[in-house]
């Protein structure tokens, strides 16, 4: 299993970020929607060991996230919604750091960085600093450090936030080929059900907190009448 959650709580103050939350994940290419406060970040935080839930349980990869976070985070890799980019450093010298904190030898981990700027469309630019990247390419580093240290599972918070049409699309395309070619499982978090619809086999979808499918994406796009998660 994937992910799997039971009855999964996460109350701040008055609000209910996740309210009662039981599902089981098998591995692909999952889209996660919901409106936005719906409670997907809460859900990737407490996955990777970052919130402590209020009552419930999770695992990932047959790994308790409360008992066993630290052994979580060296199979996910983490692409956060907001940035949280080093802006005085150039992309290939962070993502390299980031490899070597994930443990990889100083030579492996700049050979690995190099590969993974490649992937991410960043190798010309490698050098640069991060400051004077565009709000594309940092997304695009993001991705690359999220990938360098060969994870089981990505964790993709709101991946095309903050860019326009065409960037959106070659995002998508991107973070497609990624969960095909390198055969990572893949949880996508959007409150577009149209993105979702582009790149995703199965799909999670919850408001305020309580989960409202579960399933493939076709039936889901199939079954519905109306949705206020486009």
């Amino acid at each position: 299993m994937l992910i799997s959650s039971r009855d999964l709580t996460k109350y701040s103050g008055d609000v209910h970020a996740l309210d009662g939350l039981t599902l089981d994940v098998e591995p692909g290419i999952i889209g996660f929607v919901g409106a936005n406060g719906a409670g997907k970040t809460t859900f990737i935080r407490i996955l990777l060991g970052l919130l402590r839930p209020t009552s419930g349980s999770a695992s990932v990869l047959g790994f308790d996230v409360g008992t066993q976070a630290v052994d979580v985070r060296t199979l996910v890799g983490y692409m956060p919604e907001h940035d949280c980019l080093p802006l005085d450093v150039s992309g290939t010298e962070f993502v390299a750091h980031m490899a070597q904190v994930s443990g990889l030898p100083f030579t492996a981990a700049r050979e690995r960085a190099a590969e993974m700027l490649r992937h991410v469309g960043l190798h010309e630019e490698r050098y640069r600093l991060i400051g004077s990247y565009s709000t594309g390419m940092k997304q695009r580093v993001k991705l690359a450090q999220a990938l360098v240290h060969d994870p089981k599972l990505l964790l993709l918070d709101e991946p095309t936030n903050g860019l326009d049409p065409a960037g959106r699309d070659e995002m998508l395309e991107l973070v497609e080929r990624t969960g095909r070619s390198f055969g990572i499982a893949l949880l996508l978090t959007s409150h577009l059900l149209g993105e979702i619809e582009r790149v995703c086999d199965s799909l999670i979808a919850i408001d305020a907190g309580r989960l409202q499918y579960s399933g493939s994406v076709s039936a889901f796009v199939t079954g519905r009448t109306a949705s206020s998660y486009d």
